[in-house]
């Protein structure tokens, strides 16, 4: 992908300026400034590299993800090319099941809960969608040098090619720029260690005339003498992460396993052709802090985990979705600056407790020790049901300002008779306030509109959608739900004023006369 000519225009004349830079355009990165350039601000992401990375890293995005790529606009032009996750196993050496882990199956988000991909041609459907926005710049081959952020704004510096000097003004900075963060460092925001670091060759390949000998489906081999994991991919794609054991030589070990792989009980070395072998060290690191002032951290510069919940790029857009329409606000003036806090004390504690989840599933994979892996095969073949284990379910948000009684899940998405009339693809970028009847809404509803953009509406604006919804509210014993632009749930109520009287200070900022009470 070339420089956009916004981006050769600006890098040559006068310094540019941005409601936000985004710094790194990776998945987490071009999401985040996907979202924002479809609410009409005026965005530039910067990257240091020309093109993507040429070699999956990511393989796995679960329904949230997609839902956000629905946001985005490029939901149908990425899913097709992806292949449904059939679930996991748990074997023994001896290659005994001890469970099995359900993943082909639906979603509170009307989609697909699980899929695999192929990270390169992924990443170039997100970068196209970007870049084909007018109010997105984009800066490949820019490197940063220095982001100098005040109470007024901040400049991102940045070397380009041929030595080209570039500065960019911002409202906001957001560093999306991986686990070595550039951003993050010079914020000063520190990561907690929460204990765990594994190395691990992973291997990729592309297998020819395999006669469907390769699992279908994700297997852990749960074996003391070395643990492995095979994973499917699209396209004729299969990868084996192979765990390295304490003394091993990682250049030795990478030359040996890469050649010996895959495993010879399933497809004789001729047939598959290693198209990536690389180490990692497989951490759990979540950001102490993810905002200094004007600048914010998100996707991998804000948390790091073990891959066995493949939840590290789902947590990034997670990041996207929630921070790009409070930046909205903020910036176009409707909330005040405080809005941003809630990113931090939402998205943390959530991801963190997927960070645990994983180090916890990996601690079961990852047994070296022969008697302790006995004892753990004997643990979970006790289990009466090995086909319904579910070490994990994605946490809901916890309490606090934007999420009140009866928040903090995913709300439903029914599907509609075609991909535009999807829930979401109706609402569309914005508050969702959903009631029984013009009751529950009284004069509140003017209020949501007018000051926060949202969409009012009652059940029977649904058609065929609204039996579902109606269930929903009666689970909850409510009448109204506002659900939020990421697709959370702010609150259930019997009327929309309770809602609305709690958070009007992060939502609507704004100097208003005092509604009339709707009891009178």
């Amino acid at each position: 992908m070339q420089e956009s000519s916004s981006s050769q225009r600006l890098a040559a004349g006068p310094h540019g300026h941005f409601d936000v830079v985004v710094v790194g355009f990776g998945p987490a990165g071009a999401v985040l400034s996907g979202l924002l350039g479809r609410r009409g601000l005026r965005v530039a992401v910067l990257d240091r590299d020309h093109d993507v990375f040429g070699l999956p890293r990511a393989a796995h995005i679960d329904h949230t993800g997609l839902r956000t790529l629905q946001e985005l606009g490029c939901l149908e032009a990425c899913l097709p090319s992806m292949l449904p996750n059939p679930g996991l196993e748990l074997v023994t050496a001896e290659g005994e099941t001890l469970v099995r882990v359900p993943g082909n199956q639906g979603s509170v988000s009307g989609l697909p809960a699980s899929m695999y991909f192929h990270q390169p041609g992924f990443d170039r459907a997100l970068r196209a969608q970007v870049s084909s926005l007018p109010n997105v710049s984009v800066f490949l081959g820019h490197e940063v040098l220095s982001i100098d952020a005040d109470a007024r704004g901040a400049t991102v510096t940045a070397d380009g090619a041929g030595g080209r000097r570039l500065s960019l003004g911002a409202a906001w900075v957001v560093g999306c720029d991986g686990a070595a963060s550039f951003t993050r460092e010079s914020a000063g925001l520190e990561l907690e260690d929460l204990g765990f670091e594994q190395d691990y060759l992973v291997v990729d390949l592309k297998v020819a005339g395999a006669d469907g000998r390769l699992p279908r489906s994700a297997v852990s081999f749960c074996d003391p003498a070395r643990p492995v994991t095979s994973i499917p991919m699209p396209g004729g794609r299969h990868r084996f992460e192979f765990q390295l054991l304490p003394g091993e030589d990682r250049d030795a070990i990478r030359s040996a396993e890469a050649s010996r792989a895959p495993p010879r009980r399933w497809l004789p070395p001729q047939q598959a052709a290693p198209e990536r072998s690389a180490i990692y060290t497989f951490h759990g690191l979540v950001a102490r802090r993810w905002r200094s002032g004007r600048v914010l951290i998100a996707g991998d510069a804000a948390h790091q985990m073990p891959p066995f919940l493949g939840q590290g790029m789902c947590s990034g857009i997670r990041d996207a979705a929630n921070l790009a329409w409070k930046l909205d606000a903020v910036i176009r003036g409707t909330s005040p600056d405080a809005l941003l806090d809630t990113y931090e004390q939402e998205r943390r504690p959530h991801v963190r407790q997927i960070v645990e989840a994983a180090i916890e599933f990996g601690r079961l994979i990852c047994v070296t020790d022969a008697g302790e892996a006995l004892a753990r095969d004997r643990s979970l073949a006790s289990r009466a049901d090995r086909s319904n284990f579910k070490p994990f379910s994605l946490p809901s948000l916890a309490r606090g300002p934007l999420v009140l009684a009866g928040g903090g899940g995913l709300f439903p998405q029914p599907a509609g008779a075609s991909p535009g009339a999807r829930l979401d693809d109706r609402v569309g970028q914005r508050f969702f306030v959903l009631a029984r009847t013009e009751r529950a809404v009284g004069p509140w509803g003017e209020r949501w509109t007018a000051e926060v953009g949202a969409l009012v509406w009652t059940l029977d604006r649904l058609d065929g959608q609204a039996a579902a919804l109606r269930g929903w509210l009666d689970r909850r014993d409510a009448d109204v739900v506002v659900v939020r632009p990421d697709r959370y749930v702010l609150g259930c109520e019997t009327r929309l004023e309770r809602i609305t009287r709690v958070v009007e200070p992060y939502l609507m900022s704004r100097t208003r006369e005092a509604m009339p009470d709707p009891r009178l």
